[in-house]
């Protein structure tokens, strides 16, 4: 990640910089959500359709293991690399590859609250697996071993999943139409790919099995899907008692709301913007992505973590603040600095004629406007350096304040 770099000081000679600040850009992945729901056709269009019963989907009896595969993820959260192996199995992946992933029902009209039984779905495990269960586990005794704090594990999860390959690939077969269903969160990990439905359910059930309260944050004008984890109300996103949370790259803080990049309909990471070029919106504006629906509401244990970050993105824009203004002042003066010095280059030159040609009384005229401007270079120069020193201890404050925050 680029810093902002430092205005030299020396008077005149100031070489002014422009400098580079580092925002995270979210944006949108998984292609048409329509098409994520049932893989073909948007699911309000084919439900009707849809009359056989099945609401124990996983009902049936789960496989005993065979074919066992290990698989070992390797992700980066604040500045240290983490590294998990987990034994899973193809059978148990046949399994939820199988599974009914479109929404039946009986009768002719669809229960009121068929979305929240859709999207259950995909968060429930079939009787006798304890997968998710374990991956919880591991990931909350990798934290302990490396002394994070509760709401560390939680935000050490979110950089598992989002550092979970997005799958490209599934996303282009989803946008033309032909095909592509969402994936339950053993497929993911089994796969160690997915787009952002697959990944949210992962994220949620993780996060459930360790007791905390989640949702899901649907964006069908955006054809996007994010998680909610319970927090603070006060500071939770449109007043839920959730903290957004996005789930398809890594960088993506806790309770800060991406922007979407619909040129590309993927996830993108950190990315760089001009600083004094650039512009930067409010990252917990709830309104960049449009209207949202939220399902699967559990309550449980409390992200705190998210004060922190509220705090700390304030003193990031204050300081923002400080640097531009600073920057504005320094060039100003340096306008002045460098007017006056061409003043008395020009002065200089005339009074060495006037020598030259022992014009003594001319000579003498220009000396008291020349000391005088003199001084107030000499002035001008040493309250510049002071305020140079100044700007460039913001700057160090601010890369570093950066750095830590986005884990760099």
């Amino acid at each position: 990640m680029k810093t902002v770099r430092k205005i030299l000081s020396g008077g005149i000679k100031l070489l002014i910089v422009a400098a580079i600040l580092a925002l995270v850009v979210w944006i949108k992945t998984g292609g048409k959500f329509d098409q994520l729901w049932n893989g073909s056709r948007r699911v309000y269009a084919n439900v009707a359709r849809i009359v056989a019963p099945d609401h124990n989907a996983l009902a049936k009896n789960f496989p005993a293991p065979e074919n066992p595969k290990a698989i070992t993820y390797k992700w980066t959260y604040d500045k240290k690399t983490y590294q998990l192996t987990e034994t899973l199995y193809q059978s148990d992946f046949d399994y939820y590859a199988s599974s009914p992933k479109v929404f039946s029902y009986e009768g002719s009209t669809p229960p009121t609250d068929w979305k929240e039984q859709y999207f259950g779905m995909f968060l429930k495990e079939a009787p006798g697996d304890t997968t998710i269960e374990k991956v919880a586990s591991d990931l909350r005794a990798l934290g302990k071993q490396n002394g994070l704090t509760n709401d560390q594990i939680v935000e050490l999860v979110m950089a598992f999943v989002q550092s979970i390959p997005y799958d490209s690939a599934k996303a282009d077969v989803i946008l033309s139409g032909t095909g592509g269903t969402a994936n339950y969160p053993y497929e993911t990990l089994y796969e160690d790919k997915g787009v952002c439905s697959d990944k949210s359910f992962l994220a949620a059930s993780l996060l459930r099995a360790l007791g905390y309260g989640t949702a899901l944050f649907v964006y069908e004008s955006e054809n996007h899907m994010a998680i909610g984890i319970q927090c603070t109300p006060q500071d939770s996103s449109y007043s839920s008692g959730y903290c957004y949370a996005e789930t398809t790259t890594p960088g993506n803080k806790i309770g800060m709301i991406p922007d979407l990049n619909t040129a590309t309909n993927q996830a993108e990471g950190v990315q760089k913007i001009n600083y004094f070029g650039g512009s930067q919106t409010n990252p917990f504006d709830v309104k960049k992505l449009g209207p949202v629906e939220i399902f699967q509401k559990t309550t449980g244990k409390t992200y705190a973590g998210i004060a922190q970050t509220i705090s700390t993105t304030k003193e990031i824009a204050g300081l923002k603040q400080a640097i531009v203004d600073a920057y504005d002042n320094l060039v100003a003066e340096k306008k002045q600095i460098e007017s006056d010095a061409d003043q008395l280059n020009g002065w200089s030159g005339e009074m060495k004629k006037y020598l030259q040609k022992n014009q003594i009384s001319r000579y003498n005229g220009l000396v008291d406007k020349y000391d005088s401007l003199l001084e107030k270079y000499k002035k001008e120069v040493d309250v510049y350096d002071i305020q140079v020193a100044a700007y460039n201890q913001k700057v160090d404050q601010y890369n570093n304040l950066i750095a830590s925050f986005y884990g760099q």
